[in-house]
């Protein structure tokens, strides 16, 4: 059987109870109960799920909700699975031995799973999970359990997420002296998601052409310097400069926003007159795997394929 690349990424989790109650709730706590209501209502045949997508006009659904959540109290982690049902088109399967198509949706609504695991050792919470470009992002997984711990138990009012990466944030905010080359990929209907100062200030003409002419994706590439030159900044762009320095500020405080965007490049001269190059999505915090799909029979498989590495980045990273 051919292999697989299975990715995972990492982030911190905190939630902020009420005042009234913080003095008997944490984050800890508070994360502790909203599984375990989440647990005891699956074991009731009953699941919890929430439209992520209620409130946005002309938004498909987006339909989230819990499979599966087994606490490992040696461990201190707890096992996950969270899907999401998939909208539009709905796709069909061939019988085996019939040359025709036979609508799925006879058999049920078609569903995305990502899994992700939580480890709970210390007083925040640190989230491990599955890179599945259908199934559930780090934004859902964080609306999912904010909305349950705050709408449904009355124990918190805000989370915070926080996105592990591998120095390249700090890095490029501190050395960053001149943008020489910026490319963005995104898909137009995303950009309703992200924050809005930055929507507003960035992204407005880019949204005026997706809904105008309706493209899959958007990309844009901005040029600073002659092609063919090497590095070369006769003048600094200060334009440029402030945008990505805001943008990739956002993405370390509001990690969300990095689910909006399928490429963010940008090549830079830093303070000691080197090329450089920030490249969003390679630089997370990333657990790889080649794996063959058919060994992950069980949920446990899949924590135990990521463990030993988990185990170590709770020791270096934290």
């Amino acid at each position: 059987m051919p292999l697989e690349t299975l990715k995972f990424h990492l982030y911190s989790l905190r939630f902020t109870p009420y005042a009234k109650l913080a003095d008997k709730n944490t984050s800890s706590s508070i994360l502790k109960d909203t599984i375990t209501y989440l647990t005891k209502e699956l074991r009731n045949g009953q699941g919890h799920l929430i439209d992520k997508n209620r409130n946005r006009k002309n938004e498909s659904p987006r339909e989230i909700f819990m499979t599966s959540a087994v606490f490992m109290h040696k461990e201190r982690r707890i096992r996950c699975g969270l899907a999401l049902l998939r909208s539009g088109r709905v796709p069909k399967i061939k019988p085996i031995d019939e040359f025709k198509l036979v609508p799925i949706k006879t058999l049920g609504s078609i569903a995305e799973e990502t899994h992700f695991f939580i480890d709970f050792s210390r007083n925040y919470a640190v989230i491990c999970i599955e890179y599945n470009y259908f199934g559930p992002r780090i934004s859902d997984v964080e609306y999912y359990l904010r909305n349950v711990a705050r709408d449904t138990l009355k124990l918190s009012k805000t989370t915070d997420v926080n996105l592990y990466m591998s120095n390249t944030i700090d890095k490029t905010l501190e050395n960053l002296k001149n943008v020489l080359n910026m490319q963005i990929k995104i898909q137009p209907s995303k950009i309703a998601q992200m924050d809005n100062d930055i929507k507003g200030q960035y992204f407005t003409g880019i949204n005026t052409i997706g809904n105008r002419l309706k493209p899959n994706f958007i990309k844009v590439e901005t040029l600073f310097q002659t092609p063919g030159n090497t590095v070369e900044s006769k003048g600094l762009n200060k334009e440029a400069n402030s945008m990505v320095k805001t943008l990739i500020g956002k993405f370390k405080a509001r990690p969300f926003n990095i689910d909006c965007f399928d490429d963010f490049v940008v090549k830079y001269e830093d303070k000691e007159g080197n090329e450089e190059v920030f490249n969003l999505l390679k630089g997370k915090k990333e657990l790889e795997y080649e794996v063959e799909m058919t060994t992950l029979k069980k949920r446990r498989h899949w924590y135990e394929l990521i463990e030993k590495d988990f185990d170590e980045f709770m020791v270096t990273f934290n």
